[in-house]
């Protein structure tokens, strides 16, 4: 029995995600990370040195009998110190800044080819809006993780550390003790204020894929909103979608401005405390002027620091807010499990020939409440034709699913030259059978891309011969752009016989040994079914052809038809035997007579 989608996946833990996305050439990228971190240390180094070498300055200046040698030796100090700092800092990022564009790009990479390896049944209930938030989101998350790490963590925590080390040889403890209390209930009321803008942030987030998706929906149902005139109301319900991300955005900078203003309170108390504490020690003569402007210049870096560090924690809490939906979609396993060692198929006509397909006993339903499809046993030669036929809903268009393995049974087997599709490699399965829909959905490029899409490696002239094959060729050249034109969004600019036989093309040039034909002219007109169904049968030569249809008009020339209602098989044979029966499919064809008359 298959494994049900999860729709409340757990979340990707961290360390099989780097597992995914590490680097092609690891050896390589921990050195260029380990020459940055050594540029980090001499960074932090000067700029806790800085101060120091400033205050240096502050007491040879004070003193009146000082040579002038002394302070010019430290204004040259202090030069090179700085100096080394400004080379240091975009030296790192320079170094940086490829790695994490690479981690960006494997991160994004990673997320797509998941999302192909996700059922249909997942696909079926997406959102593209929001799915492409969680891409960007997750893919731009990753990125911040890494700054935050190198570009914040690590030079803040070591100019802290190098700090208090600092302060207490130049003071006492009494100072260090000041300065840990306030960076202690500094960082509690930030911590504080970051849960709480966590939960704003996830709150926006949720808005943010919502708007998008509302958005995302409407446009590609433009057709549909244009018909029914329906503008308006596409208008005020993006409306509503965005009026609910504008309230979650307030909140969150709300919360920011108060945390801010809370944050700038906190340091005003302590940095008072430590100036007192330093002033007093002046009037006692413990320091002198230089300490005080050493202490006033540290407490300034240390704050800094511990504001850094805090937008870290921050930082690091929205990163992972962002990725959450990113690594819950990574932690979506799909209901299609390829075996562990599967059985490989030739997947060309040309390689193969016609294949054998075998219907097993088959039984499925896509929630246990309702049974779709009921002991279907049934076998199909290779190089010969199945049409199934029934009622909408009768469960044929379920049929081919199955065989594609959109799904699989809830019990029996479907098999293809005796091998059970479970077992099958999914790309070979994939590659194995070419499929014409009835809604030929092609890329929004050109006709040429969209025919070579049935083989990319295929050359220019093979692409013309299939569009030949499949009468669309004289069409094409007659356009201003030939070859390049491009058909719009899923289409659009091309009639529906005309993507048909780009769709009859490219299955062509794909050269499947199976063919699967799932109402694939029910959408056109009678004249262009005509003409389509021709194109059909020649495609269908040699190969072993699945036929799902309404119309019994195109199934006549099938070698074997089978009748569906109810999910069960009740009738089968050839067309003339099934007239003769004149049981089901005969009054169907009576009544489809009908309409056609009727029509005519």
């Amino acid at each position: 029995m298959s494994k049900k989608y999860d729709s409340t996946p757990e979340m990707l833990p961290l360390g099989q995600l780097w597992q995914k996305i590490r680097p092609e050439n690891p050896a390589r990228t921990f050195f260029w990370v380990g020459v940055a971190l050594v540029l980090l240390l001499v960074e932090s180094g000067t700029t806790v040195a800085t101060p120091w070498v400033f205050s240096r300055m502050v007491a040879a200046l004070s003193e009146h009998q000082a040579l002038l040698a002394i302070p010019v030796w430290l204004i040259a100090q202090y030069t090179v110190i700085r100096v080394v700092a400004g080379i240091s800092t975009p030296l790192r990022e320079m170094l940086i800044a490829p790695l994490e564009a690479d981690l960006q790009r494997r991160v994004a990479l990673v997320g797509l080819e998941h999302l192909h390896a996700l059922s249909v049944r997942f696909h079926l209930d997406r959102q593209t809006g929001a799915l492409t938030r969680t891409l960007d989101r997750g893919s731009d998350a990753v990125g911040t993780l890494l700054s935050l790490v190198l570009f914040n963590v690590l030079p803040n925590t070591i100019e802290l550390a190098m700090t208090l080390f600092v302060i207490l040889r130049v003071f006492d403890w009494r100072y260090v003790a000041i300065v840990v209390a306030g960076i202690g209930v500094y960082a509690a009321v930030s911590y504080v204020f970051t849960r709480m803008r966590m939960t704003a942030r996830r709150a926006r987030n949720k808005a943010n894929s919502q708007a998008q998706y509302q958005l995302v929906d409407s446009m590609l149902n433009f057709e549909t909103v244009r018909s029914f005139a329906n503008s308006h109301q596409e208008i005020l319900r993006y409306d509503r979608s965005r009026q609910a991300l504008k309230n979650a955005e307030i909140r969150l900078k709300r919360l920011v401005g108060f945390s801010q203003m809370a944050r700038s309170l906190l340091i005003a108390c302590a940095t008072t405390a430590l100036l007192g504490l330093a002033a007093h020690d002046i009037v006692l003569h413990r320091i002198g002027v230089a300490q005080f402007v050493l202490i006033g210049s540290y407490l300034r870096g240390l704050y800094s620091s511990v504001g850094a560090l805090n937008y870290v924690s921050a930082g690091w809490r929205n990163a992972r807010v962002d990725l959450e939906n990113y690594l819950e979609l990574l932690g979506t396993h799909s209901e299609i499990i390829e075996a562990p060692e599967p059985a490989h198929l030739p997947v060309r006509l040309a390689d193969g020939g016609a294949a054998r397909i075998t219907f097993d006993h088959v039984s499925f339903s896509y929630d246990p409440a309702r049974q779709i499809l009921h002991d279907i046993s049934l076998e199909i030669p290779a190089g010969t034709s199945l049409a199934i036929v029934g009622h909408t809903g009768s469960g044929k268009s379920t049929m081919g699913r199955l065989l594609t393995r959109a799904y699989d049974p809830t019990s029996g087997a479907i098999r293809i030259d005796g091998h059970d599709l479970r077992d099958v490699a999914l790309e070979d399965l994939q590659r194995v059978i070419g499929t014409v829909p009835q809604d030929t959905v092609l890329f929004n490029t050109g006709i040429g891309e969209n025919i070579a899409y049935g083989d990319p490696a295929a050359p220019e002239e093979a692409v013309h011969l299939a569009a030949q094959k499949a009468q669309i060729h004289d069409f094409i050249s007659g356009l201003p752009e030939k070859y390049e034109t491009v058909v719009g969004e899923r289409g659009l600019k091309l009639s529906g016989g005309e993507k048909q036989r780009v769709a009859i093309a490219r299955v062509l040039l794909k050269d499947p040994r199976i063919l699967l034909l799932d109402e694939a002219t029910s959408a056109l007109d009678t004249w262009t079914e005509a003409a389509i169904q021709q194109e059909l049968q020649e495609l269908a030569q040699s190969r072993t052809t699945v036929i799902v249809a309404h119309r019994l008009s195109t199934v006549q020339e099938a070698d074997q038809i089978v009748v569906l209602d109810a999910g069960r098989i009740v009738e089968r044979g050839t067309h003339l035997e099934l007239l003769r029966k004149n049981g089901y499919y005969a009054r169907m064809w009576s009544v489809q007579a009908g309409e056609t008359v009727m029509r005519a």
